[in-house]
Parts: C-alpha cells; sequence; structure tokens
C-alpha cells in the first residue's frame, strides 16, 4: 500500500544543473507527485514538485499521482536517494496549512514549529529535524511570531542556511534600534572602561563614527578660494595648519566650477588630498583650536565664517562613500578577495573588527552585550546585501548625525543583478529613509526603468511641493550629467509610502512590475 510505503528514488535536476547540491543527506523535504513516465527500458520517472521547483526520480515503486510525500534523504554507497513516506490520510491535495501541520505531526513537533515548516514547504527548502527545531526555539524568543514568518520567508526564499543565528542576524537587522542609537549606548557603555585592553580604540573609532566633521570640505574649499586679497594671510596661516598649499589662482575658477556642479569627484581631486585620516585629524585639530582661543583673532574669524557658510553636501558625499568600509560591512568581500590575491586586507581597523576584538578580551556585561547586539545587526545587514540571483534586495544603514540630531541614513536597493553581480544601474529602486530635526522622518523613493527616473517624497509637510519644485530642474540636471532622465518628482501623503528600508526586503518577494514612468 502506498500509504506505508518506504522507497527509494534517485533524484537527478530538471533544468537547473546545481539543484541536486541543495539536497544533502539527514535533510528533508516536502513534495508533491506531478506526473508519471515510463521510459524505453521500462523504467518509471516521476516529476516531484519542490517548492516552485521540479524534481525528476527514477521509481523503483510506484507513487500515488497528486499525493504529497516527506521525502527524506539518504545515502548508500555513495548514491544519493529519497526515502519516500507518505503523509496520514487519503486527500490528494493538501493546503501549505495542512502540509505544515501534517510534517509537524509526522516529526511530532511543538505548535510553534508550524510557521517554520509553513516558510520551508513554500520554499521547498531541505532541512534537517534539528533545524527545524533549532529555528522554532529562534522564532518564540521572538514573541512576534508572525513578524518573523516574514524574515523566516525571506531567509528560506534566499536559501540562506536555516540555522538560527542567521535568523537572529536577519531579526535583529529588521527590528533592532538604529545603529546611532546602538553605537551611543555601546560608547556609554565603554566611557568607563578606560582599563581594558580594546576599549579605548573602540571608543576613538566610535567618536569618529559618531562625529563626522560634516563642514570639513566646504570649508577647505572656501579656504582655498580666500587666498587673495585681505584674507590671505589667515586662510594660507589655516591651510598651513591642514598641511594643505593654496592653490594657483588659475586653477580657482575650476575648483568654483567643480562645486557648483557638484561634480565631488573633481572637487576631491583638485583638493589633492593624499591622506584623508590625517587631514581630518588636522580639521579636528584647527576646530579645537578655535574654541580654545589658540588661532588669532583673524584665523578664528575666518575659520568661524568658512564654517558657517558650508553646504555639508560634499562632505556628506565623502562620509556617505567611505562609512560603509568604516563599519565593516564590506569585511567579509575583502577578506574573500583578499583570499584570492594572497594578501591580507589593508586599511584601518573597520568597527566590525574592533567589536570582534573587544568581545574576545574579558571586560563589561553591560558593554559587551552592546557590542554583540551591534555586530549581530551589522551581520544581518551584511547577509541582505549579498547576492545570489538575478533578482535581490541590498539594505544598508549608516549612523549620520546632522544638526543635533543622531539617526540613520537607512538605504535599500531592489532590482535585477546585471552578469557581473552588480545592480542593473538602468532597472532598479532605491528607497531612502532619514529622520531630520525639522521635518522629522522622511522617505524617498527612487525608481529607474530603462535609465528614466521618478521620485516620490512621502511627507506631510505642506512646503515641500514648493520646495521640491524649487530643486527638481537641479535634480533633473545633475541626472542628464549621470546619463540619467528625470520624468517627474513628486510629494504624497506619508500614509502612502512604502515600507522602511529595515523591512522592505522582508516585506515580500520581489517581481517585475510596470512602475509607469
Amino acid at each position: 500500500m502506498v500509504e506505508r510505503m518506504e522507497r527509494t528514488i534517485p533524484v537527478t535536476a530538471v533544468r537547473d544543473a546545481t539543484f541536486s547540491q541543495r539536497f544533502q543527506p539527514g535533510q528533508a523535504v516536502v513534495g508533491r507527485v506531478e506526473q508519471v513516465e515510463e521510459t524505453k527500458n521500462g523504467e518509471q520517472v516521476a516529476f516531484v514538485r519542490v517548492g516552485s521547483q521540479l524534481v525528476r526520480a527514477r521509481l523503483e515503486a510506484p507513487l500515488l499521482l497528486g499525493r504529497t510525500y516527506l521525502f527524506e534523504i539518504k545515502q548508500q554507497e555513495g548514491t544519493i536517494y529519497w526515502k519516500a513516506a507518505s503523509f496520514p490520510g487519503r486527500s490528494s491535495a493538501l493546503s501549505d496549512e495542512d502540509t505544515a501541520r501534517r510534517w509537524q505531526q509526522t516529526w511530532k513537533l511543538p505548535d510553534a514549529a508550524l510557521p517554520v515548516l509553513r516558510q520551508a514547504f513554500k520554499a521547498g527548502a531541505a532541512v534537517t529535524k534539528g533545524e527545524i527545531a533549532e529555528l522554532t526555539e529562534a522564532v518564540r524568543e521572538t514573541e512576534r511570531p508572525a513578524d518573523a514568518e516574514e524574515v523566516l520567508a525571506y531567509l528560506f526564499r534566499r536559501r540562506l542556511p536555516p540555522s538560527a543565528a542567521v535568523f537572529r542576524a536577519l531579526w535583529a537587522a529588521k527590528t533592532g534600534v538604529p545603529l546611532a542609537e546602538g553605537l551611543g549606548k555601546l560608547k556609554a557603555a565603554i566611557a568607563a572602561l578606560s582599563a581594558h585592553p580594546a576599549a579605548p580604540e573602540l571608543g576613538r573609532a566610535i567618536e569618529r563614527l559618531l562625529s563626522p566633521p560634516l563642514f570639513v570640505y566646504e570649508t577647505v574649499v572656501h579656504l582655498l578660494l580666500s587666498t587673495e586679497g585681505e584674507e590671505a594671510g589667515p586662510a594660507r596661516a589655516l591651510l598651513a595648519r591642514l598641511g594643505l598649499a593654496p592653490l594657483p589662482e588659475d586653477r580657482h575658477s575650476a575648483l568654483q566650477e567643480a562645486v557648483r556642479q557638484r561634480q565631488f569627484a573633481e572637487v576631491y581631486r583638485q583638493l589633492g588630498l593624499a591622506d584623508e585620516e590625517t587631514f581630518l585629524a588636522r580639521v579636528a585639530a584647527v576646530d579645537a583650536a578655535c574654541t580654545s582661543g589658540a588661532l588669532t583673532e583673524a584665523e578664528a574669524a575666518l575659520w568661524a565664517a568658512a564654517r558657517a557658510a558650508s553646504d555639508p553636501a560634499l562632505s556628506l558625499f565623502h562620509w556617505l562613500r567611505r562609512i560603509a568600509g568604516r563599519l565593516g560591512l564590506e569585511d567579509e568581500a575583502a577578506l574573500a578577495r583578499a583570499v584570492k590575491a594572497g594578501a591580507l586586507p589593508e586599511g584601518s581597523p573597520s568597527l566590525k573588527r574592533l567589536l570582534l576584538h573587544f568581545l574576545r578580551a574579558p571586560g563589561d556585561r553591560e558593554a559587551k552585550q552592546a557590542a554583540e547586539a551591534l555586530l549581530t545587526q551589522m551581520d544581518g545587514m551584511a547577509i541582505t546585501a549579498g547576492g545570489d540571483g538575478l533578482l535581490e534586495h541590498v539594505w544598508l544603514a549608516f549612523p549620520l548625525p546632522l544638526g543635533a540630531r543622531l539617526s540613520d541614513f537607512a538605504v535599500c536597493w531592489q532590482g535585477k543583478r546585471t552578469p557581473n553581480g552588480r545592480l542593473d544601474d538602468d532597472y532598479s529602486r532605491i528607497v531612502c529613509c532619514l529622520t531630520l530635526e525639522a521635518l522629522q522622518e522622511i522617505v524617498v523613493d527612487v525608481r529607474i526603468q530603462r535609465r528614466i527616473v521618478h521620485i516620490s517624497i512621502f511627507h506631510s509637510d505642506p512646503r515641500l511641493p514648493a520646495l521640491t519644485a524649487r530643486f527638481a530642474p537641479l535634480v533633473k540636471e545633475r541626472l542628464q550629467a549621470h546619463g540619467y532622465t528625470l520624468s517627474g518628482v513628486d510629494v504624497k501623503a506619508t500614509d502612502a509610502a512604502p515600507p522602511p528600508p529595515s523591512r522592505f526586503p522582508f516585506s515580500g518577494t520581489y517581481s517585475e512590475v510596470d512602475w509607469r514612468i
């Protein structure tokens, strides 16, 4: 009888040469027999649906067409085969919920395992009973099974390792406090740990992250353009403190034009900075000298005027350009490249590496908990930034102090990947979220199709439409410089906003849609 049958089924892939690599001895999958055929030599071949894939199986004994089975993956004499056991009951078609519940009953798991089994079945995941039990406990810890199921769906859909560690990292990325807040808590916790061997360097790294000199580049440009006339003396003195030489007069107009056009790479080239870390340290020293009264009156007045007149777009550009590396979100990729090149990664230690060093040494429990929470959250972001196919989400958040407020600048990219693994510049979507002092939370949704860009701003402030119309020509001009066409910029109510970047990857599968630009 089929209900009592336990048969071996050697399996080969259908339309996917790597499919069989997903299945290892000791795992199990749930599949439905959709078609049975007989070959010329008399063998029976079945097509078993596992999630969205079909697996071609040679049968030693017939299976019931349309029946759902639990297949346990075995290995015997070097051959991987599937051991089929029908679920209890005689229904030929089971709903997702029925399948999950019968899987749970077959393996004698608690009801708390149902969300895990349900998502594993939908994705056609290959899992072990131990992995299901481990994930069930991790879901129970959240005390939010509905939200946890979104993370489970993402985990199985991406074919990530079905482990509690991966789930907890993704959960922390989705629900954790802003990185800026977490860094603030850790900074406070290690303030009293001067004797800890790893605390001083970690504290300095956090200070650099939480106090970026967002006025730096604009101030330096102001000084370089002030080396003629009455301010020439103080300007040259301040530039000397910064380790810079005045620019020749014929380069002033080129620098001014690059700043006006927001050509940040060109401005940086004109500045001729060889070591940005040393330069930023000198800027901090000059700023401290101005505060303490160590500058001359003329120097202090020029420095204050340069800072007050600055528009931090250039400094912000350079800050965001380097922040992922400073946090350590690229460490795993850098290590992989280093292994191929046969050399260790160069550069100053990232926050992630400093946190790992801090956790290895004995220290305060509260500080270690704060450090562990930050690491887990950054691990979750690194996982979501990984590529494994044509369709992908990438989500990152950066601590960004603007004004007196400390918050995260969160970004989620969504779209196709090109053959070299990069997100396709011609077809993508970028959702940004930032909390500002006056406007509070604001969401910007940028949609790109065939290099045509449409921007939606979600906020309820009545002043925004007029401001948007004022700056739209500048946005259009800058997009055209990079080969894009702006179709429009609109302002919409806050309640119409897409999910925030921290939830965006987990809110559902990606599908190509007409964005009607």
